[in-house]
Order: C-alpha cells, then sequence, then structure tokens
C-alpha cells in the first residue's frame, strides 16, 4: 500500500495516551500512544511511504524503518482502520447483514430512557403535557437525552391529537460520518414498549428518485439517537402509525428545497401526516472549544424566530454567516423541515418550550426548544 489513508475516526485524550473510536462500530477501539496517533494522521492517501516516514522524522525526530511502517500499516489494515479493499469488503458483508435483517434495535434503553416497557411508558406518560388537540403539520422536538429534556418532548407530543396521525416522517440530524446528503433507514425499529413498523413503500420511492443509494449509510443509522428517541413517543401516543426515518446530512439550499420536494412527492398522500424535525439548538462551552460557556438564548431565540415565521433562507444565511458560531446542529434538517412545512400549507410555528442543559464537570451548555406548525 504505497498511499495508505486512514479512515475518518473518533480521538479523545486518553492520560499521557488517545482512545480512538470508530464511528461506525466496525473497529475495536484502541489506546494508542502519541507517536503512533502522529503515524496514522500522516496517513492521509496524499502522502507516499518515504512521504510519511520523512514527515514522521520532521514533527518527533524520530526515525521510522520501512521495516516498522510496514507492520504499522499491515496492523491498522488487519484491525479495519485504513480504507482498504479489506475493509470495503467488511463494510459491504455488514451493510447487507444488516439490511437483511429488517429491524433496528434500540441502542439507548437503558441509557437515556429505562429499558423494561412498563417503566418506560409510565416515564412517557408522565412528561406529556397539554390537552392533545391540535393537529399540526410538523414540530420540532429536541433529540437530547430525555432524561434532560422530558419536559419539552412532552410539551410538544402532549399538544397533539393522537386520533389523526396515521403517518410519521422523522428528520434526523447527523451524529456519525455520513457520506450522503440524505438517507434513510428501511428498518422497522424496535422499542421496550413495541415494533414501530417504517413505510418501505415510501422509501422505495424515495429511494429511485435520487441520484445516491439512500441505504448506503444505514450502518450510521445504528447507533443514531436523533430519530431511536422519537420512535419511543411515536408507539406511544400513534401506536398504528408508521414512519419514515431519514436523516438529513448536509446541502446548499438549492439541493435541500430539491430534497424537501422529492420527499414530499414520496409521501404521496399528506393527510394523517406528521413531520418531526428532531433537533437540538446551540452547543457552547469548553467542551465544543470555547473559552468558557455563556447564554445561548439569544442566538437561539433568534433562529427559531426566523423558523416559525417560514424565513428559511434567512434562518440558514443567519448560521452560515459567522460559521454557526453557536454550533447549532439542525441547520440542513430544518431547512428541509421548513421547505416541507411550504409545501403542505403551514401558516408558521411557534414555540412551546425551551431548555439549556448545563454540563459544570466541562463547563458546556446545550439548548433546545420545542415548536409546534399548524
Amino acid at each position: 500500500m504505497e498511499r495508505p489513508k486512514v479512515r475518518y475516526l473518533n480521538v479523545q485524550p486518553f492520560g499521557d495516551r488517545f482512545l480512538v473510536t470508530d464511528p461506525l462500530g466496525v473497529s475495536d477501539t484502541m489506546i494508542v500512544a502519541r507517536e503512533l496517533l502522529i503515524l496514522m494522521s500522516l496517513m492521509d492517501g496524499n502522502r507516499t511511504r518515504e512521504d510519511i516516514k520523512v514527515d514522521f522524522l520532521r514533527i518527533t525526530g524520530r526515525i521510522i524503518t520501512e521495516e516498522e511502517l510496514s507492520q504499522v500499516i499491515n496492523m491498522l489494515d488487519e484491525n479495519l482502520l485504513l480504507l482498504s479493499d479489506r475493509f470495503r469488503e467488511r463494510i459491504e458483508r455488514m451493510r447487507s447483514e444488516v439490511l437483511s435483517s429488517g429491524i433496528r434495535k434500540p441502542a439507548h434503553a437503558g441509557e437515556a430512557y429505562p429499558s423494561e416497557g412498563e417503566k418506560l411508558e409510565a416515564f412517557l406518560r408522565e412528561s406529556l403535557k397539554g390537552d392533545g388537540v391540535l393537529r399540526p403539520r410538523g414540530v420540532i422536538v429536541p433529540h437530547m437525552d430525555l432524561r434532560v429534556a422530558r419536559h419539552t418532548y412532552g410539551s410538544v407530543y402532549g399538544r397533539i391529537d393522537r386520533s389523526y396521525v396515521k403517518k410519521v416522517l422523522v428528520l434526523g440530524v447527523s451524529h456519525y460520518l455520513h457520506e450522503t446528503p440524505l438517507s434513510a433507514c428501511p428498518l422497522d425499529f424496535e422499542t421496550p414498549i413495541g415494533r414501530v413498523e417504517v413505510d418501505r413503500e415510501v422509501l422505495e420511492k424515495l429511494r429511485a428518485s435520487f441520484d445516491h443509494d439512500i441505504y448506503q449509510d444505514i450502518l450510521s443509522h445504528i447507533r443514531e439517537h436523533s430519530i431511536e428517541f422519537q420512535t419511543l413517543y411515536v408507539k406511544l401516543l400513534f401506536p398504528e402509525a408508521k414512519i419514515i426515518p431519514l436523516i438529513v446530512s448536509y446541502g446548499e439550499p438549492e439541493d435541500l428545497r430539491e430534497m424537501a420536494r422529492k420527499i414530499a412527492e414520496s409521501v404521496g398522500d399528506h393527510e394523517g401526516l406528521l413531520v418531526v424535525s428532531s433537533v437540538d439548538l446551540s452547543h457552547v462551552g469548553k467542551k465544543f472549544g470555547d473559552p468558557m460557556s455563556y447564554d445561548p438564548s439569544g442566538r437561539d431565540r433568534e433562529y427559531m424566530d426566523l423558523l416559525c415565521g417560514m424565513k428559511n433562507e434567512e434562518a440558514f444565511d443567519l448560521l452560515r454567516k459567522d460559521g454557526n458560531r453557536t454550533r447549532i446542529d439542525g441547520q440542513f434538517t430544518n431547512f428541509v423541515f421548513i421547505e416541507l412545512m411550504k409545501i403542505l400549507g403551514s401558516g408558521g410555528g411557534e414555540v412551546v418550550d425551551y431548555g439549556i442543559y448545563e454540563e459544570r464537570a466541562t463547563d458546556s451548555k446545550v439548548s433546545y426548544a420545542g415548536a409546534v406548525f399548524l
């Protein structure tokens, strides 16, 4: 392998070493020394083996022999950490196995919410606030840990008339590596209170309308919580409803607008359709690279006011013009959501709840809101 390339991995300090984890869950977690991490960082697919040895000497002052470099490259390849034929073959096999299983098992039961059916049902019911009479075209709901943002989840879902929802389109946020701008999970979602069936007919129509395969990033759906958390309320409140689980990863406004159009056309009959944008808002503080945490509510309010006023371009530009300084994570998902609201004839939205979670140990804050669009 003349130009080895280490694939996308998560790296965190771990004492005097580093914890390397795989967001796709293909490779085992590794603890590596600083020099190995430097060597891995030089394997970018552009440098030749000779370039790697030269740059490693320049950075560390240590000579690495051809034999040592070969041993490291072979070790990384055996552990599926390189973008190699071995890794691609494994990925294809895993994708095939996941897709053929037909089931997406709960990844966060017992962590973010109770894993026992009765306890979960009570946990969810206790959160519900409102008289359950509204028939919204769409809602914005957090994907924050349910134990933290339960009041906001309940403030939104508690307002919805349970009798009319027949289909739920969930737009999630990408927390793992996605190669494609829009991806779908064609697997039924298993929950502690029962299985939520996906609408495969709609997904197949949507799949046929894109140049890329919307199932390609299926492995990134396996632990994705932005969809999983919503399926719990769907099963509790609309037990017969089918879901259309999608993740919007990136895109320019014109592409996202076309994405919304294709989604709406694939859904077809919009009677009884509820669209859910599963997003959090600002991420500020030391954990996210700021010198200290601060109150992001002013920024959140400005952004949410634009969304609720159906001013989609202005909301998108607000975040783009300063590089999304408070790291609102739903800008692409929300753009598609608002375009869908326009297609479905919504007159706008209203924020019904807002919260900020403070993690004092890291001096960091994450904010979230609930909104209803009639």
